[in-house]
């Protein structure tokens, strides 16, 4: 698959998109491209559908001149896992723009999440942190770099699962692409061989998703927040501020394995995605175990549930009202409501999935800010 990308490139036809899909509304715009929601009038299916800049797009391209590199919508259209948003389609518009048919996604993005820092970020971060670098350690076993990971280009879905949604940046782990130069993506997530155009390779990834969980925690930057690549550099000389000194509560495996992907020489971070995620779900393991277990204590030392007294019968020698007579007898004849026996679910009723700590509050064992 990866070798079928570099093949050379047939001209391509054009697609009205007007006509073809009917643009419900804007839902996002990004530095080089558009996002609407549409319907898919070929398919009757919601979709995103995603147009990229013309003019920017072949300033990007061009940095790669001669070397054949495969475009956006190719890269996106490879990729299938549960955690990158599906692209089913690529094409070109009427403006020779491209245009990419995406999942529509109902959800937040992470960075609405980090600045909340809610109830959800602080039950699910662990989870949404795995779900990040498993999509990330898939993409570098597909033999690419992303070069933006950045809570920016990750959604969150209502039924809480991460979705990677943009790889206008990514690029091929080979060595002509490897090289000093193209120092492209979100400057606060630039790992320091990145700025300092020194030789990259996916580990730079790993300092962008370190920096994206040290926020997730922190809702700051390991460092003074950077609006340009001068003042970036500055820090970069700098090592990163301990986690530990904004969240005291967090858990000391976490916050170890984040600051390891910040370290500035590539050679003392993880080597890659898939180590630092063994980390976090080993912590993950762990945490939801303490939490079952002392659940399971507090209902040991719980009192028991006070028993219903005992209805009051009349005397024996005392006949019972007419009245009454007549109201235990329905009590006792007459048919009773169909709500299925107790502790049994009603037929037609399908279990919801359940994932391991949904029903444990995991909120106390990660840190509270």
């Amino acid at each position: 698959m990866f070798d079928k990308l570099f093949k050379k490139k047939s001209a391509h036809e054009q697609t009205d998109i007007e006509r073809r899909f009917n643009l419900i509304g804007r839902v996002g715009q990004g530095s080089m491209s558009r996002v609407w929601k549409a319907t898919d009038l070929k398919t009757g299916r919601t979709v995103a559908l995603k147009v990229l800049d013309k003019e920017k797009t072949e300033r990007f391209e061009a940095r790669f001149r001669g070397l054949n590199k495969p475009h956006e919508g190719e890269i996106a259209t490879s990729l299938h896992h549960s955690s990158i948003a599906e692209t089913t389609e690529f094409g070109w518009t009427t403006e020779d723009e491209m245009f990419l048919v995406m999942d529509f996604i109902e959800g937040v993005s992470l960075s609405l999440l980090v600045d909340l820092q809610n109830d959800e970020m602080k039950r699910f971060r662990l989870r949404y942190m795995i779900q990040i670098g498993e999509a990330l350690s898939y993409l570098h076993a597909q033999n690419w770099i992303h070069r933006d990971i950045c809570p920016r280009n990750v959604m969150i879905s209502e039924d809480k699962c991460v979705k990677l949604i943009d790889f206008g940046l990514v690029v091929p782990n080979q060595p002509e692409f490897r090289k000093p130069g193209n120092r492209t993506g979100t400057a606060a997530y630039m790992a320091p061989e990145l700025i300092k155009r020194q030789y990259t390779d996916q580990r730079l990834d790993i300092f962008s998703y370190a920096v994206t969980c040290f926020e997730m925690y922190t809702k700051r930057f390991p460092w003074d927040a950077a609006l340009t690549l001068d003042a970036v550099l500055q820090h970069m000389n700098q090592p990163p501020e301990e986690i530990t000194q904004f969240v005291p509560g967090i858990d000391s495996q976490i916050a170890r394995a984040i600051m390891k992907g910040l370290a500035a020489n590539p050679d003392e971070r993880w080597q890659s995605a898939a180590d630092m995620v063994a980390v976090f779900r080993e912590a993950e393991a762990r945490l939801v175990k303490m939490a079952r277990e002392a659940a399971a204590k507090n209902r040991a030392l719980a009192p028991p549930p006070a028993q219903p007294a005992a209805p009051k019968l009349p005397p024996a020698s005392q006949p019972m009202p007419a009245e009454q007579q007549g109201s235990a007898a329905d009590d006792t004849d007459s048919p009773q409501p169909a709500a299925g026996k107790p502790g049994k679910r009603p037929p037609g009723k399908g279990r919801k999935r359940r994932r391991p700590d949904d029903d444990i509050d995991l909120t106390a064992m990660f840190a509270e800010d």
